[in-house]
């Protein structure tokens, strides 16, 4: 089964802002044939929004935490990059960004839905996406179109 990284914000995010998308976005590729992989499966909400890190020494050390991201961009076939402007104004998500240089690096392909003209016309950010786009609607007809022959 083919797979797609879904990153997106989650510091300073509610449950809803953090794994809404992200489910809305699986089931969609799920009728495809094509797994959504989330961060946040070993992530537990703690008070009202996610932390940078919790008390966990395997999974919740900024360490682990990159580390379990990071094998997931080199393990998944495609990065699908979500950074709206409502939750990014209010805290830049620094990790997506990284994620999306980790993912060009190693040649996997970048889809970046933002309607964020601050992400989106950035010329590293450019010159690392595969794909700019302003809707999820959008990057899912993108990577069904890409990776859904491989799953039939």
């Amino acid at each position: 089964m083919k797979t797609v990284y879904l990153a997106g914000p989650i510091a300073g995010c509610d449950r809803g802002e953090a794994n809404d998308w992200r489910a809305e976005v699986s089931k969609v590729l799920r009728d495809h044939g094509i797994r959504g992989i989330s961060p946040l499966r070993c992530e537990p909400l703690i008070g009202d929004r996610y932390g940078t890190h919790f008390e966990d020494p395997r999974f919740g050390t900024p360490r682990a935490i990159a580390s379990k991201n990071l094998f997931d961009v080199q393990s998944c076939d495609l990065t699908l990059c979500y950074m709206p402007r409502s939750l990014n104004e209010r805290r830049l998500s620094i990790g997506t960004i990284i994620e999306l240089a980790w993912a060009h690096a190693r040649r996997k392909p970048t889809i970046l839905v933002s309607d964020y003209p601050f992400i989106a016309e950035h010329p590293v950010v450019q010159a690392s996406a595969g794909w700019i786009l302003s809707t999820l609607t959008e990057a899912t007809e993108v990577i069904i179109g890409i990776l859904g022959d491989y799953s039939k």
